[in-house]
């Protein structure tokens, strides 16, 4: 019973194909990581036929949480399984691991290794944070193993790390501690499912912009107008730059394409010129808008529609229906809330697996 359940598990997110996946959540203690050991045990009862290839979008899988204090399930891995973390982590998984490559990647715990587990047990994962890091830390799974499948665990609400064609897929994970109530978290999983799962730009434009923007390293805005034409802007990054990248439309812009973080601030100050009305905005993927319900409904009053360049697949959201202090909500209300609001398929996380 429960292999078949795993296999349907399996099935349903297309584990067999997919090359990769993103786990996002909400925010702080959304249930990523118990998600993450539900993967990893699931995969082992099904038998999938692949290795797993994992890291982390900052420091997973301690005993305890950094920022709250409070206890966090622990990332149980199998034999045979791939990791990329950071030197400072290695010694504190009792998962025998053998250290395969050293990536050149830094980060606050030292340099980011690639190993493979030679026997189960459990592991604290330090990635990279920075979207170029994680795409070598691909390269490095690849050569080890052509067909793995990775997995990219994140943390905090930092989604635009995977962002930019990271990855192919990502599941949600909307929890009761990001929430007052689960007809409030049922709303926010709705606005997060509906951008993740954004169209990508017509082949045409997707073409002529990245064309455009390829080798333009300071280049965060690109303006495509009626005429096919684009110019581009340069900036530092995004943040702070919305009203300049605003001032620069004029009439006849049809698409605005932001590299980076597409905040409710910047928006805003789009809003504000008239120009910016019927336009396509466009980001790297839907993890890079971090936008509420009440932005999204004004940029579809104004006649706006947001589009990608990297479009994703998103198969499923998990639910986690623990609040903060360990008490948590009915379950199957949450997940009938959730699947309500959402077109995927919708599941409890379950219990954490410490």
């Amino acid at each position: 019973m429960a292999e078949d359940r795993a296999v349907r598990l399996i099935e349903a997110l297309d584990l067999d194909r997919l090359a990769s996946l993103a786990i996002m959540g909400l925010g702080k203690n959304a249930g990523k990581t118990t998600v993450l050991n539900h993967l990893i045990r699931t995969c082992a009862k099904a038998g999938l036929p692949r290795v797993l290839a994992l890291t982390s979008v900052g420091r997973d899988g301690e005993d305890q949480d950094l920022v709250t204090g409070g206890m966090k399930p622990r990332i149980y891995v199998r034999e045979g399984t791939l990791i990329a973390t950071a030197a400072g982590s290695v010694g504190k998984s009792d998962a025998v691991l053998e250290i395969l490559a050293l990536t050149g990647i830094r980060t606050a715990t030292g340099e980011v290794a690639v190993a493979r587990a030679r026997s189960n047990g459990y592991l604290e994962l330090a990635g990279p944070s920075i979207a170029r890091d994680l795409a070598l830390c691909e390269t490095f799974f690849r050569r080890e193993e052509a067909d793995c499948l990775y997995i990219i665990d994140g943390a905090l609400d930092r989604k635009s790390q995977a962002g930019g064609g990271l990855t192919e897929a990502v599941v949600l994970v909307a929890g009761m501690a990001n929430a007052a109530s689960i007809e409030e978290l049922a709303e926010k999983t709705a606005v997060q499912a509906e951008l993740l799962k954004l169209p990508s730009l017509a082949e045409e434009e997707r073409q002529e912009i990245e064309a455009a923007m390829e080798g333009k390293a300071g280049a965060r805005a690109a303006i495509r107008d009626i005429r096919g034409e684009v110019r581009l802007m340069e900036m530092p990054s995004l943040a702070g730059h919305g009203k300049e990248v605003a001032q620069g439309l004029a009439p006849g812009d049809r698409i605005l394409f932001l590299r980076g973080a597409v905040t409710e601030r910047f928006v805003e100050d789009l809003l504000s010129n008239k120009h910016f009305r019927q336009m396509t905005l466009a980001a790297e993927d839907g993890t890079r808008y971090f936008i509420g319900g009440r932005t999204l409904a004004r940029l579809k009053q104004q006649g706006v529609k947001l589009e990608v360049i990297h479009p994703l697949i998103l198969p499923m959201v998990f639910v986690n229906p623990a609040r903060g202090g360990g008490s948590q909500v009915d379950a199957r209300e949450l997940v009938k809330a959730v699947s309500t609001a959402v077109d995927v398929p919708v599941m409890d996380t379950g219990p954490a697996l410490v």
